[in-house]
């Protein structure tokens, strides 16, 4: 189960290189709906001939088209619901059972919402020799501890690099208290 999650999870931070163009497929989104609706809704002849059973049937479209329009209207209102529900991340640092010895903290650049930082946090937690990841969009940073024989510390940029980030060591690198 966890390697199923952590392929989903890898795959929904992969789509951190298309947040630029969130703008451009929200414009898409809205006018594939209305393109929709003018469809289901213009007036036909034909609808007045309709059987019941086809007008049935538009009335399950037309109810489809609803409830979808519903959701992508949820989605392009809070674009950060859904990934905080999947990840379950509160975008804080600390975890009050974790001893906070050699743990790493770096700045990462790129992030746009709370949502890169679950996809990302998600993404790392499952790589081999990582002990702890924790992502703060709010922050900017990443706090992070390996197990030196497995992964190596200054691998942690190569392993944030493919999700469209980059990490650096945090200048004056605090420990996060809980």
């Amino acid at each position: 189960m966890n390697n199923l999650f952590s392929i989903g999870a890898t795959s929904l931070a992969g789509f951190s290189v298309i947040e630029p163009l969130r703008p451009y497929l929200s414009i898409l989104a809205v006018g594939l709906l209305g393109f929709a609706f003018r469809r289901s809704y213009r007036s036909s002849t034909k609808e007045a001939c309709c059987s019941i059973e086809e007008q049935s049937q538009l009335q399950r479209q037309r109810r489809t088209l609803w409830i979808t329009s519903a959701v992508v209207a949820v989605f392009l209102a809070f674009p950060n619901i859904y990934s905080q529900t999947v990840f379950a991340s509160n975008g804080s640092f600390g975890d009050g059972d974790l001893n906070i010895e050699n743990i790493s903290t770096w700045d990462i650049d790129d992030m746009t919402c709370s949502g890169c930082a679950s996809g990302l946090e998600a993404s790392l937690v499952h790589e081999a020799g990582m002990e702890y990841c924790k992502v703060s969009y709010e922050a900017g940073q990443m706090q992070c501890r390996v197990d030196g024989n497995k992964l190596k510390e200054t691998g942690i940029p190569d392993l944030v690099a493919p999700y469209g980030y980059k990490a650096k060591p945090t200048k004056s690198a605090t420990n996060p208290t809980s």
